[in-house]
C-alpha cells in the first residue's frame, strides 16, 4: 500500500510534464500563426513596394547600374534616379536641330572629316565607357523601338567647366556635344576659333548658330544664345541610324506623330 502514494505521485508529475510540452508546442503553434498573420498583411499592404524594390535590385545585378534597363525601371514604378542627368530637356530635341534648322543659321562645308574627340562613330557604348570610365550622368529616351542613351564627362575648358556628351542608338555611338556652363561668364570667340582652325582653314566665324558639313554627309552644329552654347557632331553615315531619324524626324503626317510620340515618352521617362 507504501507504493500506491508513490505511483500517484509519479502520475501526477508525468501528466504536468505532458501538459507543459503541450502548453509549449501550443504557444510555439499560436507564435507561427501570428506571424505568418502578421507576413500575408505585410505582403498585401506592401506588395506593390516590396516587389519593384526585389525587382531593381535584380535588374542591378543583372545588367548594372547604368544599363538601359535599369534606369527605364525607375520610370515605370516612379522611383526617383539615383543617378544625375546629363541634359534637363528632351534628347529628341538635342537631334532635331539637324533636322529642323534654326532661322538665320548660316551653312559651311569642311573637306576634313567631321569626328568627335578622336572616338569612331558606331563605337560600341562598352567600348566608350571602358575608354573613359564610368560616366558621371547619364539621360535615356526611346526613338520608336530603339533605345536611346546619353554619357557625359566633366572636363576643363579654358579654365571653366565643360559637358562632353556622347549619344548612342541602340549602344552605338552617333553624335558627340559639347556643352559649355557657366557660359554667361565665358567668351565663345575660343570656340568658334578652334572649329575653324580644324574644320575651316582659319576662317572667320561670326555667327552665333551656323553648321558645318563634311563630304560624307556628317554635321557639325554650333549654337549661342547667350546663356547657354553647344557644339554637336551628327553621324549620318549608316543607313540604319538614318532611317531611325529620318522617321522621327522628316516631315509629314505619320513621322510627325512619331516625333510627338518620342517627346511624350522620353518626357516620362525624363521623370526621374
Amino acid at each position: 500500500m507504501q507504493g500506491i502514494p508513490f505511483l500517484y505521485k509519479a502520475f501526477l508529475l508525468a501528466k504536468s510534464a505532458r501538459s507543459s510540452i503541450f502548453d509549449q508546442s501550443m504557444l510555439t503553434l499560436f507564435l507561427a500563426l501570428v506571424f505568418i498573420f502578421i507576413l500575408v498583411l505585410v505582403l498585401v499592404f506592401l506588395r506593390k513596394r516590396i516587389i519593384p524594390v526585389i525587382r531593381l535590385a535584380s535588374l542591378r545585378i543583372l545588367y548594372g547600374q547604368y544599363s538601359f534597363e535599369y534606369l527605364e525601371f525607375f520610370k515605370k514604378h516612379d522611383l526617383r534616379n539615383p543617378l544625375n542627368n546629363c541634359i534637363r530637356d528632351e534628347i529628341t530635341l538635342h537631334f532635331s536641330v539637324f533636322f529642323r534648322k534654326f532661322k538665320n543659321a548660316v551653312d559651311y562645308t569642311t573637306t576634313v572629316p567631321i569626328g568627335f574627340k578622336d572616338i569612331p562613330f558606331m563605337t560600341l557604348y562598352q567600348k566608350v565607357v571602358k575608354q573613359f570610365g564610368q560616366p558621371s550622368c547619364i539621360n535615356i529616351a526611346r526613338f520608336g523601338t530603339s533605345r536611346v542613351k546619353v554619357i557625359g564627362y566633366s572636363e576643363p575648358f579654358h579654365q571653366k567647366k565643360m559637358k562632353s556628351l556622347f549619344y548612342f542608338i541602340d549602344d552605338r555611338f552617333v553624335m558627340g556635344e559639347f556643352v559649355f556652363s557657366e557660359y554667361s561668364r565665358m567668351n565663345p570667340t575660343p570656340v568658334k576659333e578652334a572649329l575653324s582652325q580644324k574644320f575651316l582653314n582659319g576662317k572667320p566665324l561670326e555667327p552665333d548658330v551656323f553648321y558645318i558639313s563634311d563630304s560624307n554627309g556628317n554635321r557639325i552644329n554650333f549654337y549661342d544664345n547667350g546663356f547657354y552654347a553647344s557644339v554637336k557632331y551628327l553621324f549620318l553615315g549608316d543607313t540604319a541610324i538614318n532611317e531611325i531619324l529620318n522617321t522621327l524626324f522628316s516631315p509629314g503626317q505619320e513621322n510627325g506623330q512619331a516625333y510627338r510620340n518620342a517627346m511624350i515618352q522620353e518626357e516620362l521617362l525624363n521623370r526621374f
